[in-house]
């Protein structure tokens, strides 16, 4: 009966043309905040996915180093990296902060001397070169493969000729040697991230030894072991079991090396949250300036329903019922906006693109063909509990309002 009453009070043909218009403005802000809303967290989860397949693809699952500096024997963790069924693959690596020069320019960078063929079951550089070739890398002992913009830094091309100079400390005598060589440049990777596009270079780690042996200087070990799992999320489980049972070296997982970065981006996720949520609490909040308006315009057929025997939590239902109807109405349209918005957020932004002629997502920049969006159904569930909720208070006050008012007092006109 509440409800019924409820719907009559809102769709009658007495109310003000400025009550229907703010209730329309209530339920059009709902719909656009939780559209949008949804949007951008869609669009938000999408971004973290593609960072984080390129960051994986680049750094590893999980990273083993030898627990001190001395040499130890990586042949009976090779065995046991090749018998574990978690494992997609894994690649020892020497690394080494350099500085590295072309006939024009001189940066600093980190060069990485692997086994091309191992490297290619953990990293996606091989996937990522855009000149030349990485299957290059190990035909020539004097081959490298250059991030791009390290490559744009030195202004070189496939072909020319770069030489690194950088510092090791010999493993037997402790003392400190400089090694100084001269490569050509067979590939130049992009993998989509600036801060690894440019600071990283990579050699073939046979032939980097090779070199040591034949200046003598071939007391140097490998610095750590990258490791790519099957499933990326098992990472911290792996890392902890493998610590817990092995006494010369030690594992770090993807969520303890990237932490900062994953905590900001869930930070960021949160702040946009709330101040989404800020927009859709100020339409709710409309619905407030509504319903009062609803109360002062139908106080003679508040009073008719007191004096026919409606007591005043009837009166409080109806009006509860009128403001959850509006804020029940924007919800269930605002996800649906949401989720049509969320799924052609691509199609959307291209169109822009070529009416406006504006480029909103530059390739250079962000390195993504489309933009990414993943629907997150229990970021909508939250959204339309936290949506529901603000209007079912908003509801509160303009319902016991409209409960105090007097039969009496409306039929004498006082009101």
């Amino acid at each position: 009966m509440q409800l019924l009453l409820a719907y009559r009070f809102l769709k009658s043909k007495h109310n003000t043309g400025f009550i229907n218009i703010i209730s329309k403005i209530s339920i059009l802000g709902i719909i656009l905040g939780v559209g949008i809303l949804i949007t951008v967290l869609s669009v938000m989860n999408g971004f973290e996915k593609e960072l984080r397949h390129k960051i994986l693809g680049f750094t590893s699952h999980v990273t083993i180093f030898p627990r001190n500096n001395s040499f130890v024997d990586y042949s009976v963790l090779f065995e046991q990296l090749e018998v574990n069924k978690n494992i997609i693959g894994y690649s020892p690596y020497i690394q080494k902060e350099i500085l590295i020069s072309s006939v024009t320019s001189t940066t600093n960078a980190y060069f990485r001397a692997i086994d091309p063929k191992l490297e290619q079951s953990v990293g996606i550089v091989d996937e990522s070169i855009i000149f030349g070739s990485f299957n290059n890398l190990n035909i020539s002992k004097n081959n490298i493969v250059l991030g791009s913009g390290v490559a744009n830094k030195l202004l070189v091309r496939i072909g020319d000729e770069v030489e690194i100079l950088t510092q090791f400390t010999s493993s037997k005598s402790k003392k400190p040697f400089q090694f100084k060589n001269k490569y050509i440049v067979s590939g130049i990777f992009d993998v989509g991230l600036y801060e690894y596009n440019n600071a990283y270079v990579f050699i073939d780690l046979d032939n980097f030894f090779n070199t040591l042996k034949q200046n003598n200087k071939n007391n140097i070990f490998i610095d750590a072991v990258s490791i790519k799992l099957y499933d990326a999320l098992f990472a911290n489980k792996f890392s902890l079991n493998f610590n817990n049972t092995n006494n010369k070296f030690f594992s770090q997982d993807w969520t303890k090396t990237h932490t900062s970065l994953f905590s900001a981006i869930n930070n960021e996720k949160r702040v946009m949250f709330i101040i989404l949520m800020l927009i859709v609490a100020v339409a709710a909040f409309n619905i407030i300036s509504s319903l009062l308006m609803l109360v002062i315009n139908k106080q003679k057929d508040i009073a008719i329903l007191m004096t026919l025997g409606a007591t005043k939590a009837n009166i409080i239902k109806i009006f509860i019922l009128q403001g959850l109807f509006l804020g029940i109405l924007g919800t269930i349209l605002g996800i649906i906006f949401g989720l049509l918005l969320s799924v052609n957020i691509d199609t959307i932004v291209t169109t822009i693109e070529s009416v406006f002629n504006l480029n909103l997502m530059p390739a250079e920049i962000y390195h993504l063909e489309k933009i990414p969006s993943i629907i997150n159904y229990n970021d909508v569930i939250w959204i339309g509990l936290f949506t529901f909720v603000l209007t079912l208070l908003s509801t509160i006050y303009p319902a016991i309002k409209a409960a105090e008012i007097k039969p009496a007092s409306v039929f004498r006109g006082e009101n």
